[in-house]
């Protein structure tokens, strides 16, 4: 008999290394999906700021009232320059913080000074910046770890 010269996989050899790849997509899917999730508060606290937001925004343009945003300690609160508005008001989640007291106003064009709000952990190190836009174009926020 001849021997053959094997250069190629054999079928075996294929399914092993396939395994291997779709076990490394699976693990990567997985803990990418675990980084995205994060803190249950903390996103909780992201949507009710959002949903804040566009409740001004509305409100700013159907009753002609500029806002005036506090940035305080342990809340933020959003004050309707128009008393029939009710004021809203946000708690921070435990794993955020602000360290300077911040407050702005907005017109009632939606017009707003840029700028730019720092969070932090707890121990201190620079978590998120939401940046504040011209407009009711509204503010972005940006993950810093």
């Amino acid at each position: 008999m001849k021997s053959r010269n094997k250069s190629a996989f054999t079928m075996i050899e294929l399914i092993v290394y396939m395994g291997i790849i779709v076990a490394v997509l699976l693990l990567d899917l997985a803990l990418t999906k675990v980084i995205k999730v994060g803190n249950p508060a903390e996103n909780i606290f992201w949507e009710a700021v959002e949903d804040s937001w566009n409740e001004m925004n509305i409100k700013s343009q159907i009753y002609h009232t500029g806002y005036r945003i506090d940035f305080n300690r342990d809340r933020m609160v959003f004050i309707p320059g128009d008393r029939r508005i009710k004021r809203k008001t946000i708690d921070y989640p435990g794993t955020l913080e602000l360290k300077q007291h911040v407050q702005f106003s907005v017109a009632d064009d939606g017009f707003e000074s840029p700028r730019t709000i720092h969070w932090y952990t707890t121990d201190g190190q620079e978590k998120y910046q939401q940046r504040i836009q011209l407009g009711w174009s509204g503010y972005r926020l940006k993950t810093i770890y």
